[in-house]
């Protein structure tokens, strides 16, 4: 295998930092159901994340699928890292390898997990630095995952089990008369919603909610969009915030809005538009 290095220019050190510095805080801050399933969130979300077309001689092993599940559960933390960015084969474009790997090993976990092969401690290790690894590579695997999606402006959803509508209708409204192009989602389950947005790519993806009990929904929300529209700028809004002073560290978000009156400028300074 031809060997890529650390530095090379598709490897996003900042997003696997903070990706990084997310799951250690998820760990810390939420209890152990909450973690439980955020990490089947995303073995679920990676395990079938294939390329949309891929070659059988393109496919990794089970041996080399069992190898980077090894490094994974490695006490060496930089194991995993150092396997996927020493994996190339000649014969695949180097998306096509990456997503191959990370969803079998994706499924791999998962197996595990439910065979009770390894401990809950060992399968939230593996699957942050699963989730941290696509997030440093988001360059090189954003291209097979939103191929022949139309780009938007925006989506506004709110965050599954909040009911409070009001703001986000208000919201939606006042950007649609700025003339944005804005989808708004509410009422959806959390399947159903990501089921939606993977319809689209957005460049800026708002999600709303306003109780404290709604962080544990928001942070699996957050890491699901993060697989599934890995360049999008993903930024929380409502009455949460006054609740998570910190709140873009634990959910994973880009940034936050903290009210209508300068949510258009505050967007368009997050997508970096020039203001009207």
């Amino acid at each position: 295998m031809a060997k890529v290095s650390l530095n090379e220019k598709a490897f996003d050190s900042f997003e696997y930092k903070k990706a990084d510095q997310q799951i250690r805080l998820v760990n810390k801050k939420l209890p152990q159901q909450a973690v439980s399933e955020l990490a089947r969130e995303v073995v679920r979300r990676l395990a079938f994340r294939m390329p949309n077309s891929v070659s059988r001689n393109d496919l990794p092993t089970e041996d080399e699928i069992a190898e980077l599940c090894d490094a994974l559960l490695s006490p060496q933390d930089r194991a995993a890292d150092d396997f996927i960015l020493n994996v190339r084969r000649n014969s695949a474009d180097i998306e096509v390898v990456y997503l191959s790997y990370v969803a079998g090993a994706a499924r791999r976990l998962g197996q595990l997990w439910d065979e009770d092969q390894i401990s809950f401690m060992d399968v939230t290790l593996g699957c942050g630095k699963l989730y941290r690894i696509i997030r440093g590579l988001r360059h090189v695997i954003a291209p097979s995952i939103i191929k022949d999606r139309d780009e938007y402006p925006a989506m506004f959803a709110l965050v599954p089990g909040e009911t409070h509508t009001l703001g986000i209708e208000i919201a939606t409204d006042i950007f649609r008369r700025e003339g944005w192009d804005v989808d708004m989602m509410v009422g959806l389950d959390h399947d159903h919603l990501i089921e939606q947005s993977d319809r689209r790519t957005y460049r800026a993806i708002v999600l709303v909610a306003n109780s404290d009990s709604m962080i544990e929904p928001l942070t699996r929300l957050v890491l699901a969009l993060r697989i599934s529209h890995p360049m999008s700028h993903i930024v929380v809004a409502g009455n949460i915030l006054n609740h998570y002073p910190n709140i873009s560290s634990l959910v994973g978000s880009d940034a936050v809005i903290r009210d209508i009156e300068t949510a258009v400028v505050k967007l368009r300074d997050v997508l970096n538009e020039p203001q009207s």
